[in-house]
């Protein structure tokens, strides 16, 4: 049976190393989903608007779970659900960040339903990259905005550490997940990508057996559960592998997504 949703992380999964990926392929895969009643679905930790730009050019029906499934939009813009940070507590996560040894020096960025935020001292080409209608700030806890994620990232440290202290502080009330490299995001504890997912199969009655995901990181472990035909990319971190279903036979800078998108097609 081929399968009515199909997905799939971004970063290090459908895209190549160098944040692209072959857009005539994929036209033609997309074209073919379409036709066929099949569901593509990005799953990403990013900021929805960075998700949209790297589908730029590319025409057809593309649903959106961005912000680590924080935010779930159709291909019209419209909101199917969310989940914020309420103000006072992701003030208070920027104050423990800022006051915890073990923490310091940290690179952050907050994902708002306006913008997305940084301080001057964070600015750099790679925050331009990924954060789309930025906005530069003096005080992070200053902003008032509905805010579905704030992102940490330190140079040359464990980030699996660091979400251990802010997971063990705020136990209950947000959670920290590694989304690669030595970055972090903190978002509400309720939310992961399998939720954005799994709102997704019950909004088009499509079950797990229904279902393919790929993923390489920790935030995509939920989603490839919520996935009978999980994918793990051969470029993945153990756990994913470990969870997956199956290996993807190429990495993400081989097209191993596409290649796969091929035999469900």
């Amino acid at each position: 049976m081929k399968v009515a949703i199909i997905a799939t992380d971004l970063d290090g999964t459908f895209l190549r190393d160098d944040h692209q990926f072959d857009h005539d392929r994929f036209q033609a895969q997309l074209n073919q989903m379409n036709q066929q009643g099949q569901h593509f679905v990005v799953a990403s930790g990013n900021q929805l608007q960075h998700c949209i730009d790297v589908f730029d050019g590319i025409t057809g029906e593309l649903t959106y779970v961005a912000e680590n499934g924080g935010l779930v939009i159709d291909n019209h813009g419209n909101v199917l659900a969310e989940s914020l940070i309420p103000r006072e507590l992701y003030q208070e996560l920027l104050q423990f960040v800022a006051d915890e040894p073990a923490l310091v020096g940290a690179q952050i960025s907050m994902s708002g339903k306006r913008a997305a935020y940084i301080r001057p001292q964070d600015d750099s080409a790679i925050m331009r990259y990924f954060l789309s209608q930025l906005q530069v700030v003096p005080s992070l806890m200053a902003v008032d905005d509905h805010i579905y994620k704030v992102t940490f990232s330190w140079q040359d440290t464990d980030a699996d550490a660091h979400a251990e202290l802010i997971n063990q502080y705020f136990d209950g009330r947000l959670r920290a997940t590694v989304s690669g490299g030595n970055g972090l995001d903190v978002i509400p504890p309720h939310v992961n990508k399998a939720v954005g997912l799994a709102y997704l199969q019950d909004h088009w009655q499509v079950s797990a057996s229904q279902t393919a995901a790929f993923g390489d990181n920790g935030n995509d472990l939920e989603m490839l559960r919520e996935a009978d035909h999980s994918y793990a990319m051969r470029n993945s971190i153990l756990p994913v592998k470990q969870t997956a279903a199956n290996i993807t036979a190429h990495d993400n800078n081989h097209d191993g997504v596409l290649s796969t998108i091929d035999t469900l097609i």
